[in-house]
């Protein structure tokens, strides 16, 4: 094989006209399309990027919400669980007092018959013994006439008591 150097310098001067060419005509629309397809590219991951960052203060915010509506919820218990304490002891109050106003007005009307039966035992008592007397005046008796007289009359009054 023999290269000729002008064949050799041919060669290169085609190789650099070639070479000229393609930078003239192709390398600035290949830079272009590269450069555009690297601004694609940075555009995407920028988007994406934002579209995480947004996603992370929504889920931020989400969390926030749900904090904030189980703390009005428990509030919420809370205050119905006090609401309730404080209605259960108004009606036990209420019970106690109409129990200890039942119990005073049944005091009460235990004393007022037990008095109104003191007096009616004392109004018998009175009307027996008056009865009794006059029987023993109207009759004249012994002494142990007298006595069972008035033992009869002591077992009557003590039947009618029982």
């Amino acid at each position: 094989m023999d290269i000729s150097i002008q064949t050799l310098i041919f060669v290169m001067a085609n190789f650099l006209i070639l070479v000229a060419i393609l930078y003239k005509f192709m390398w600035g629309p290949v830079i272009r399309m590269i450069d555009s397809r690297q601004q694609t590219i940075d555009d995407s991951l920028n988007k994406a990027d934002e579209a995480r960052r947004e996603a992370e203060q929504m889920s931020a915010k989400l969390a926030e919400e749900i904090a904030d509506a189980r703390r009005q919820a428990k509030a919420i218990l809370d205050e119905a669980q006090k609401n309730a304490e404080v209605t259960k002891e108004d009606i036990l109050a209420q019970a106690r007092n109409s129990a200890d106003s039942i119990l005073a007005r049944a005091e009460a009307e235990i004393a007022k018959e037990k008095a109104d039966a003191i007096l009616a035992i004392k109004g018998e008592v009175a009307d027996m013994v008056v009865s009794v007397a006059g029987r023993l005046l109207a009759e004249d008796m012994s002494d142990k006439q007298h006595m069972a007289l008035v033992d009869k009359y002591i077992a009557e009054v003590a039947a009618k008591n029982d």
